[in-house]
């Protein structure tokens, strides 16, 4: 092994993460040591703990909710993809300061590939319009999807990272208009904190063949995935889309690319 790379995760609550063991695996599959941590940030800390692990010789960390967004004021600098979405999931410490990525758009468009759907052929629809939706958004019009679906419960604002107003893509949640957009869905997205309750419903009008995604994941499966399954429909939790994403993080803070397999049984994908 190499000399050791310093790695993180930062998040609140940050009750539960497997991105340190991705970190690990990560590394090691191209000879690294690494050491990597999960730090629960509230937002008022980020730009301490930001500065603090600069300072430590960090190569980088990822973010979690609630911090993609607030992330952006103390950065040096953002891609193109994390400033069009408002939202960073990876910050690379660098000479000239620290520089935002976000890796989550990308990281959905494999996820779906690795599932033969491919974005360029499916009709998405999201369930909620918060900035992680908005990078997967994002991500899905640069390789020539159809315009996504979003259904909430208020309408996105112009200045929300979306590129402009949705329009007539836009349903509000529990209207029989958003009921026939998730009829109409080849890709159901859960973008929201909802629980499997008022969830459980919406399922009630997916068609069969539809893929359903949740973007969080757990200890095990959610239970709008379980749900879900249990109603006959392929589905899968945010655990796949962490580990597609984290391959691109990864070979950002790297440069050079890194293999899927190991960050995969790292973690036991799929489940």
């Amino acid at each position: 092994m190499s000399a050791q790379v310093r790695l993180a995760v930062l998040g609140d609550p940050l009750l539960h993460t497997r991105s340190p063991e991705l970190h690990r695996a990560g590394a090691e599959s191209l000879g690294l040591d690494c050491e990597s941590v999960a730090l629960r940030t509230p937002v008022a800390q980020l730009h301490e703990t930001l500065q603090r692990l600069a300072a430590s010789g960090y190569l980088g960390c990822n973010l979690t909710m609630p911090l993609k967004e607030p992330v952006l004021t103390h950065l040096h600098g953002t891609s193109d993809a994390a400033r069009r979405a408002r939202s960073v999931n990876t910050v690379t410490f660098r000479a000239d300061g620290a520089h935002g990525d976000s890796t989550d758009g990308a990281g959905f468009v494999d996820l779906l590939a690795s599932l033969d759907r491919h974005a360029a052929d499916a009709r998405v629809v999201f369930l909620g319009a918060g900035g992680a939706v908005r990078s997967l958004a994002l991500a899905l019009a640069d390789a020539k999807a159809a315009p996504v679906r979003v259904v909430s419960r208020r309408e996105p604002g112009v200045e929300e990272a979306w590129g402009g107003a949705l329009g007539a893509r836009w349903s509000e949640w529990g209207s029989d208009r958003a009921r026939d957009t998730v009829r109409s869905a080849d890709i159901l997205v859960n973008g929201t904190p909802l629980g499997v309750g008022p969830l459980s419903n919406v399922l009630a009008d997916v068609a069969q063949g539809t893929l359903v995604v949740d973007l969080t994941y757990d200890v095990s499966l959610t239970p709008w995935v379980s749900e879900a399954r249990r109603r006959g429909l392929e589905s899968v939790d945010g655990l796949g889309l962490l580990v597609h994403q984290a391959r691109h993080s990864l070979s950002l803070w790297f440069q050079r690319p890194v293999p899927l397999a190991p960050l995969a049984a790292a973690v036991g994908w799929p489940r």
